[in-house]
């Protein structure tokens, strides 16, 4: 059973480093380390234990096992290979009792790089997983007048405050939005409840967001600039209530209205919210 899954896990890995190939780009995982050699950076801060999002988990610290893993860390070692074994034994741990054991990571401009646990992230992401438990050490770049960095010292500030980490955002000023938005203060904490509340929110959100059907929000905005949006316009201490079905029908309120706008609506909400019924 578990070497059967081993096989599909690599055929999915050799089918992705192919397409990887066929575009240019390398068909391994990005190596942090080869990314800080070009970048200045200020230090390093340990945040802890924290549940970690799959997606944002893209490459590993060094380059020792990067070619072991396909651009989604499936794996590409022969089935024979005792890395081969190491997985399938990390299968049968996750599908009998569950792999619990946090990983080792470094968050480096809101994504992370694995420094122990590869081969969990595998076979975690390979199942499907949307979490995985890390500790996480964040390595600060140096602070300049870029929107890159200006966007990236205020997710570093409302994390501090949220302890959310899977937000993301593509203009200037949207986290402190966000933080008034949910009705919190500018210094003002999250409780563990307001964090888990929320997030049920987003991910609900976010299922919606990512349905083909919103193509035209998606590519222009993220789903947090998408949630951001929702929010102004719906308030928040109303849609943290809605059902799913009153969620889905204020997304698409807002999906139509952004069709009938050719600009970015979280630059000018006005005339999106005469559009939309309440």
């Amino acid at each position: 059973m578990y070497l059967e899954e081993y096989r599909k896990a690599r055929q999915l890995g050799q089918k992705e480093s192919k397409l990887c190939q066929s575009r240019g780009g390398s068909p391994y995982l990005p190596v942090l380390d080869d990314i800080l050699a070009e970048e200045e950076t200020c230090g390093e801060v340990e945040l802890g234990l924290a549940d970690i999002p799959v997606e944002l988990i893209v490459g590993t610290r060094t380059a020792g096992r990067s070619q072991a893993f396909s651009r989604s860390f499936l794996p590409l070692m022969a089935e024979d290979s005792e890395f081969a074994h190491k997985w399938m034994n990390l299968c049968k741990a996750h599908m009998n009792e569950g792999i619990t054991d946090p990983i080792k990571v470094y968050e480096y401009m809101h994504t992370f790089y694995v420094a122990e646990g590869n081969k969990r992230v595998s076979v975690l992401r390979y199942f499907g997983a949307v979490n995985i438990p890390a500790d996480v050490i964040r390595i600060l770049p140096v602070k300049n007048d870029s929107k890159a960095s200006r966007i990236y010292y205020e997710y570093v500030d409302f994390y501090k405050l949220s302890g959310v980490n899977y937000l993301w955002f593509s203009g200037v000023g949207r986290f402190a939005r966000l933080q008034e938005a949910v009705g919190k203060g500018p210094d003002e904490k999250w409780t563990d409840d307001e964090r888990r509340k929320f997030y049920s929110v987003y991910s609900r959100f976010a299922s919606l967001y990512g349905d083909k059907s919103a193509k035209d929000l998606a590519g222009r905005m993220t789903t947090g600039d998408a949630l951001l949006l929702y929010l102004d316009i719906f308030g928040y201490d109303q849609v943290k209530e809605y059902t799913q079905t009153a969620l889905k029908e204020g997304f698409l309120q807002l999906h139509q209205a952004f069709a009938l706008k050719n600009k970015n609506p979280l630059q000018d909400l006005n005339p999106l919210k005469g559009l939309l019924s309440r």
